[in-house]
């Protein structure tokens, strides 16, 4: 048989509350309290080992419907993010080979603002050339 222990359930109790809520140190709290600084390590184990809940308990009602709302938050978030992933041309492949990536063209085009036109400057389109090769006189 066990001896009978000198701490009432009452003063180990409020010792691992104190340990708990406090920001201080389970050794810190044990010193204060006038005992070993490691008496109390003991307890707040056996007081989380038995408050904690079952790794198999069932999850409440208001844990379920949670649980549930984030695994189709989830399942659409993979959705969306295959589909982000998918590459560009798989869409259309006969003309993949013929595609830029959107990217490039609209960095094409803004580019192409600062280059100088050609058209009209001294240098003959095509229309004008056809029109007056066209008109005899």
């Amino acid at each position: 048989m066990a001896p009978p222990s000198k701490y009432t359930p009452g003063f180990r109790e409020e010792a691992v509350q104190i340990a708990l809520r406090s920001s201080k140190t389970i050794s810190e709290v044990g010193r204060e309290l006038g005992i070993n600084p490691e008496t109390p390590r003991g307890w707040v184990n056996k007081h989380k080992k038995r408050n904690e809940p079952a790794a198999d308990a069932e999850l409440a009602l208001s844990e379920r419907a949670r649980l549930k709302e984030l695994e189709r938050r989830n399942r659409e978030l993979e959705m969306e993010d295959a589909f982000l992933l998918r590459p560009w041309n798989r869409q259309n492949s006969r003309s993949a080979s013929r595609r830029r990536p959107i990217a490039a063209t609209a960095r094409h085009r803004w580019l192409s603002t600062f280059r100088p036109s050609n058209r009209g400057i001294g240098r003959e389109t095509s229309r004008s050339r056809r029109a007056s090769t066209s008109r005899r006189p």
